[in-house]
């Protein structure tokens, strides 16, 4: 969806090699700046693209959007709080059959798939277990999940209440906040995103000041991976995991033009690492399980996206006259001074891009050429690092086609588009575009183009990114309780058993409360239709469990002016 914008906003990405900042001013790049992202400071590296920029102190910015890889990089490091998971799985349910990252402990208890108690919260037990964290640390961080507390929240809350009473200074969250009838998943956001509260805490913290020192009062927001963006004071810290593929997504709509197809892979080429997706009718496609990332299944709503670990700066290697690009980077390509030979230094040497100095690529060819160094085989062997990085790009996509045919978003399309299936053209952003264009081209048999702002593609797309979120209802009318999976809130219901009208207006009253706060309109919102299943007792129907959303999808504001 594109939405017009009048307005000065600034976008960041950050990346693994280089973090991009840009001014917008309406559709027009006003202003750009790219530095070097250190990923043991990504708060500096943030504000040092900021400062780049060389706005005036009195400059009237709208919005200030950032894409980070702090908690992404949390994760995949390991770098978590000590965090403690208490389950409440009821019976019947064999927690030791699934694959659990992290360490676990279950309590008695159990609730019926409605929501319904069956078993009560064993108080003695739960006391116990506050004392034993106590133990191990007074202020120990515990995440509390049920197996069906997204229908009945009441458990976890007793749990949490015996804890604190017993431990006040534990600190705690709740699995019915992520919503989703999947324990496992449900289980494992919360964990994790107790776990890394602290260091996105201080990384917002830290932001806000260093903003407001430099004399910005704009608002300042964080992609999703979903692609939409929330104030920073409202965000979770795991929904920021994969804001850059997001960003990859927005760039692209963002960056393309009407020419362009309405559907189409888009691959965005980095230092560090590729990332792949799919925009079926101008809309990135979503994954329907929810974002994976570092061994953690998660309930984190998320582009369908992947990460190949192959960028324009991973190390090449000869071995056996054979060409390799390690999944790694060892700093800055030869051609601008770095220890290893890349990609980067490939394209530098057949003068495909104008990065670094040439005879430095040369040089690094060179050294994985020992016996042969002629200038003729050092532009066979840069020749072949590019063949060989094109088709494992090729390759990937390949794969990510077929399951991507998984997906229910693209079984829809294919059914409104028999004539369409397969062999998408290709979008190709992000610092190396340019230089893998023809040889991307030629291995994967496909149309390939390329944007004139494809290096900034990623911070483009962060500028333009507008809010989004959906509202999903369930209600069960004999139960008497409803339930909105995205943010876990639960209420009564003392409507009618069959309800219809009423149905509209409780979600015109939380969809109005929200939009409000993100400044949308009712015309932003789609309405999906809802199913209503009777339920019988006996004979007779005595009331209904209801279930539909309403949401407003991500997009962008526009396309930038080329």
């Amino acid at each position: 969806m594109i939405h017009r914008m009048t307005s000065l906003r600034i976008g960041i990405d950050v990346g693994g090699t280089f973090t991009d900042a840009v001014l917008l001013d309406c559709l027009n790049v006003a202003a750009e700046q790219k530095v070097p992202t250190r990923s043991d400071a990504l708060l500096e590296t943030v504000l040092t693209a900021l400062d780049a920029l060389r706005l005036p102190r009195d400059a009237a910015i709208d919005q200030i959007t950032v894409s980070t890889t702090l908690i992404t990089n949390a994760i995949l490091q390991k770098r978590l709080t000590p965090t403690e998971l208490l389950l409440i799985p009821g019976y019947g349910m064999r927690l030791d059959a699934l694959a659990w990252p992290v360490p676990y402990r279950a309590l008695q208890g159990q609730l019926d798939f409605r929501g319904r108690e069956i078993a009560a919260v064993e108080t003695t037990e739960v006391q116990e277990e506050a004392r034993r964290l106590s133990l191990i640390n007074p202020c120990s961080s515990v995440a509390i999940v049920g197996k069906f507390s997204h229908r009945n929240n009441a458990q976890e809350l007793g749990v949490e209440q015996i804890l604190k009473k017993t431990a006040p200074q534990l600190r705690t969250t709740l699995g019915h906040r992520w919503g989703g009838a999947n324990i496992y998943r449900r289980a494992l956001t919360a964990y994790l995103n107790l776990a890394c509260q602290d260091e996105f805490a201080a990384f917002a913290d830290g932001l806000r000041q260093a903003v407001r020192q430099r004399g910005f009062t704009a608002p300042l927001q964080i992609l999703k991976a979903d692609g939409g963006v929330l104030p920073l004071e409202d965000i979770r810290a795991v929904d920021t995991v994969y804001s850059g593929p997001a960003a990859s997504m927005l760039g692209a709509l963002a960056d393309s033009g009407e020419d362009m197809p309405d559907s189409y892979v888009v691959i965005d080429v980095g230092g560090t690492s590729t990332d792949m997706g799919l925009i079926l009718d101008r809309v990135p496609m979503w994954s329907a399980k929810g974002a994976k990332i570092g061994g953690f299944s998660t309930q984190i709503r998320a582009m369908a996206v992947r990460s190949l670990a192959m960028g324009g700066d991973s190390v090449v290697q000869v071995e056996d006259g054979q060409v390799r690009i390690q999944p790694y980077r060892a700093g800055l390509p030869c051609c601008r001074g770095g220890p290893e030979l890349t990609p980067t230094d490939a394209m530098c040497y057949l003068g495909i891009v104008a990065i670094g100095d040439q005879n430095k690529a040369a040089e690094g060819l060179a050294r994985q050429c020992p016996v042969d160094q002629t200038p003729e085989s050092l532009s066979a062997l840069a020749q072949e690092i590019l063949n060989v990085m094109s088709q494992k790009i090729t390759d990937a996509v390949m794969d990510l086609e077929r399951e991507w045919r998984d997906e229910p978003t693209y079984k829809i399309w294919q059914v409104l588009h028999p004539q369409q299936q397969g062999n998408f053209p290709i979008w190709l952003s992000g610092g190396p575009a340019p230089g893998l264009l023809r040889d991307l081209t030629r291995q994967s048999g496909r149309a390939v183009r390329s944007g004139t702002r494809s290096g900034l593609a990623n911070a483009i797309g962060a500028a333009l990114a507008r809010p989004a979120f959906s509202r999903t209802l369930h209600l069960d009318t004999v139960v008497g309780r409803y339930r909105i999976a995205e943010t876990g809130e639960q209420g009564v219901w003392q409507g009618s058993p069959r309800p219809h009208k009423e149905i509209t207006r409780l979600m015109e009253e939380i969809m109005t409360r929200e939009s409000e706060r993100r400044g949308l309109a009712p015309d932003d919102w789609q309405k999906e239709v809802f199913d209503f299943f009777p339920v019988v007792d006996g004979y007779s129907a005595v009331g209904q469990v209801v279930r539909g959303s309403w949401h407003v999808p991500a997009g962008i504001m526009g396309r930038v002016n080329q």
